[in-house]
């Protein structure tokens, strides 16, 4: 059984990194290219989660074309994954500046929930949200028996001000980093909920939590220049802790402990 179903796009990555500031005219010689790698949000928080031993699937949807193939060929657990005849999957361009700034350019593929991922999300002891199209959350919320879990992201096309506000009156576990924080913040049309713990990912600056308590976890210092998923991985281990009873000091812990060896493996 799921007990976890992570809610959010599916994309194929092609990451390549340039010498300079690429600003769309010219050319920049790339370093290095990743050609491609599945990605988004319900990805990489559901591997998290599964490699800290918490049965997870990512709902999300994909095309039947190639790409799609390669999402399925890293994806263990198929359950929530709707495949669309004759649609492109997701794709998306990481082009990464030498300062670590970068752009995405992005193919939108399918996204529309089907009876069978709602099931499982129903099923589900916790849900948790990520980026996705704002009816596709919107349709979510209104399953009432899932603990929810929120992966924020300062998108208005995902996630506009209605949405942020029922989002922070409701989830009971929030994810976000320091430049969303006063995005967050100013979505909301209420106390924050009792009992509600945040995660603030401060990148080499380490992790703010709130839980009652606020407190700094620092990090060890990583020379990265591809970032993509380490938060979402950080909010999957975190995740894992505080479902198996954990302390959210201990989710934050794994969570930087996760996000630190994804990026390393780089």
């Amino acid at each position: 059984m799921v007990r976890v179903a992570v809610a959010g796009f599916a994309t194929i990555d092609y990451v390549v990194r340039v010498e300079g500031d690429f600003t769309g005219r010219g050319t920049r010689l790339m370093r290095e290219a990743a050609w491609p790698r599945a990605g988004g949000a319900a990805l990489y928080a559901s591997a998290a989660l599964v490699e800290a031993g918490v049965a997870a699937a990512p709902l999300t949807w994909i095309g039947d074309d190639a790409d799609g193939a390669t999402y399925r060929a890293v994806c263990g657990a198929l359950d929530g994954v709707a495949i669309t005849p004759g649609a492109p999957s997701t794709r998306c361009l990481l082009i990464y500046n030498a300062d670590g700034s970068y752009g995405c350019l992005l193919r939108p593929g399918p996204a529309e929930l089907t009876e069978a991922q709602l099931r499982l999300a129903a099923a589900a002891e916790w849900l948790v949200i990520a980026a996705a199209p704002p009816a596709v959350t919107a349709r979510l919320l209104e399953i009432e028996g899932p603990r929810l879990a929120w992966i924020a992201k300062d998108d208005p096309a995902c996630f506009p001000p209605e949405l942020v506000a029922r989002l922070t009156a409701r989830a009971e576990v929030v994810f976000c980093n320091a430049g969303e924080r006063a995005w967050l913040e100013a979505g909301r049309t209420g106390p924050a909920p009792a009992g509600q713990i945040l995660f603030e990912t401060r990148g080499a600056d380490g992790v703010r939590v709130e839980a009652g308590e606020v407190f700094d976890l620092p990090v060890a210092p990583l020379s990265v220049d591809d970032a993509t998923g380490a938060g979402d991985t950080f909010a999957g281990a975190a995740l894992a802790v505080l479902i198996g009873g954990g302390s959210p000091r201990a989710a934050a812990e794994a969570g930087i402990a996760a996000a630190g060896a994804l990026l390393s493996s780089r």
